[in-house]
């Protein structure tokens, strides 16, 4: 028997003129190769497209990720910087207590006081002249308004009653005859009457103690200090800034008080200031 004649085909093609037709013929082979090589560019033009997609995606997710790395930049900058206003507060607070336990010391320490949170500098109220018992003698007031000179406004020296009432004790310095001092005014007002800033500031402490109940202390920027005590309740927190006028607490009867009342002090380069030289009316 003659050997078995294996399969072909032939292509034909064929112009529209029916001119020059063209045939191929194709082994059983060649086209099983044909279709091989058919398929892998298929598998190819797939790989491709799959690829491209995972890329479109990986990108979309990076974009948002860069921006997350950059906010977690950002905030670990201000968490050193809140670190750092942190300390100042901890350790401003620390001699307000000490304060309050009867030492003198001088609370002027360096804190950011202008609206841009840049340091002011030494203050022109260093300049003003004292009196034997420590009360300011001339009128910041006036010089706060002045031009060029002084680094504070006149809203940053306590000159606003804290609170309307009757003042049932005043400033005064301890001597032969009156060996008790009262660094404040006590103003007696119903209990819940809202206790306001005297002039704007940052608050520096904001607690309760075994003498004043609840405590509330504000630094001015014109180096002044002021003190809230025997309040109901507070309405501000340490490292909050207020403005003249803002309530900042309620008149109570906490700490060592027999009545409702606002103990005021200020104080001036670690000094006491009697309170009647500076605001504009007593209450």
């Amino acid at each position: 028997m003659g050997a078995k004649r294996r399969r072909s085909w032939k292509v034909l093609i064929i112009p529209d003129d029916e001119s020059g037709v063209r045939q191929y013929r194709l082994t059983q082979i060649g086209l099983t190769a044909l279709i091989g090589i058919a398929a892998l560019l298929v598998l190819y033009a797939a790989a491709e497209t799959i690829l491209f997609w995972v890329v479109a995606k990986r990108a979309a997710e990076v974009e948002p990720l860069r921006q997350r790395v950059s906010e977690l930049e950002s905030s670990g900058d201000k968490a050193a910087q809140l670190g750092v206003q942190l300390a100042e507060l901890r350790s401003l607070e620390q001699q307000i207590r000490r304060m309050m336990a009867g030492g003198r010391t001088d609370l002027s320490e360096s804190v950011p006081w202008d609206r841009t949170g840049q340091a002011t500098g030494q203050s022109s109220m260093e300049s003003y002249p004292r009196t034997p018992d420590s009360r300011v003698s001339v009128n910041p007031v006036a010089d706060a308004r002045g031009v060029g000179k002084a680094s504070f406004t006149a809203m940053d020296v306590p000159t606003l009653p804290p609170v309307r009432g009757y003042v049932t004790r005043r400033f005064t310095v301890a001597d032969s005859d009156n060996p008790l001092a009262h660094y404040g005014l006590d103003i007696a007002a119903a209990e819940g009457t809202p206790v306001r800033a005297a002039a704007d500031g940052l608050v520096v402490f904001a607690d309760w103690t075994y003498r004043y109940g609840n405590l509330a202390v504000i630094q001015h920027r014109s180096d002044f200090v002021s003190f809230y005590g025997h309040n109901q309740v507070l309405l501000v927190q340490p490292g909050e800034r207020v403005r003249q006028g803002e309530p900042i607490a309620l008149v109570g009867n906490s700490g060592l008080s027999t009545a409702p009342h606002l103990h005021f002090e200020l104080w001036h380069g670690g000094s006491p200031v009697d309170p009647t030289s500076l605001l504009a009316r007593l209450p």
